[in-house]
């Protein structure tokens, strides 16, 4: 394992495929600590077959060496009934694999109008959509996580819940979750890192890095390919003392296989920046 100052954990698996090319070992041999359990395409990729390859795929993390350090929950499904076998699902897999922290994201509608009312009407549909969760996850001894939302800035008069700090300390307080910090989400949201950070305080355990261009489209690019103020960012975590991973949510699923290994030298080359900046070394 590389001798970071925090570990630098990357999303798995990175193209959203399972191949040899981007397997645990591979990961590890760029430079990287761990790796963030992506079940939504772990569901994809095992299908009915699921406890058998996730099996497989515990060995070969455990061969490799690479630590399985958080995982995200399913969040997308094509009915509330599929999404409740999936998270379900996703929760035993996270078991087996030994994760012992999971991101589930709040649920919201960033179309409506923002209100007082309907601040409130989302705050208590999610008390009532993570306590369906927490009683497993805790039998499981996963920590869930909730992670600040995209807000539609395009969308004038709209709100999506959860999307600032305030409302994802309001929630985590009231069920004693964790926070993770979505920074491609807070950008499109134009939020200051800084500023957010700092009212979350000790309460963050996780972070997504991505960057992006503040559109429609959340392109989960690298740092520094987009419009983020990644000092503030740096600044922030310092502060709050951030003990915990770094943890890269780029999308590589659309390079080909051939460069994929100069992205991913590239990605924990970055990592490897912020962390100087986080502590001052730059």
């Amino acid at each position: 394992m590389a001798d970071h100052k925090l570990p630098l954990s990357v999303s798995y698996p990175p193209m959203d495929k399972m191949e040899a090319v981007v397997s645990p070992q591979f990961l590890l041999d760029r430079g990287f600590d761990a790796i963030d359990v992506s079940i939504p395409s772990l569901l994809k990729q095992f299908g009915e077959d699921w406890r058998a390859k996730t099996e497989e795929f515990k060995k070969a993390i455990d061969d490799s060496g690479i630590i399985a350090i958080s995982a995200h929950l399913p969040f997308r499904a094509a009915s509330k009934e599929q999404l409740h076998e999936d998270m379900l699902i996703g929760l035993e897999i996270a078991s087996m694999l030994g994760i012992k922290r999971g991101v589930i994201h709040p649920i919201g509608n960033g179309k409506e109008e923002d209100s007082p009312e309907n601040r409130q009407k989302w705050f208590e549909k999610n008390i009532k959509y993570y306590n369906k969760y927490l009683p497993i996850a805790k039998e499981y001894g996963i920590q869930i996580v909730t992670e600040n939302m995209r807000n539609p800035h395009w969308a004038q008069g709209c709100h999506r819940y959860a999307s600032t700090a305030d409302e994802l300390i309001e929630l985590a307080d009231a069920l004693g979750l964790e926070i993770c910090w979505d920074f491609g989400h807070a950008n499109e949201a134009h939020l200051d890192h800084y500023t957010e950070l700092k009212k979350i305080g000790k309460r963050l355990t996780m972070t997504h890095i991505n960057d992006n261009w503040q559109g429609p489209s959340d392109e989960h690019l690298p740092p520094f390919y987009g419009t983020g103020d990644w000092a503030a960012a740096c600044r922030g975590l310092r502060e709050i003392g951030y003990s915990e991973p770094i943890n890269f949510e780029v999308k590589f699923k659309q390079l080909p296989s051939r460069i994929l290994p100069e992205a991913a030298s590239l990605v924990r080359a970055i990592g490897e920046l912020l962390l100087d900046m986080i502590f001052e070394l730059e």
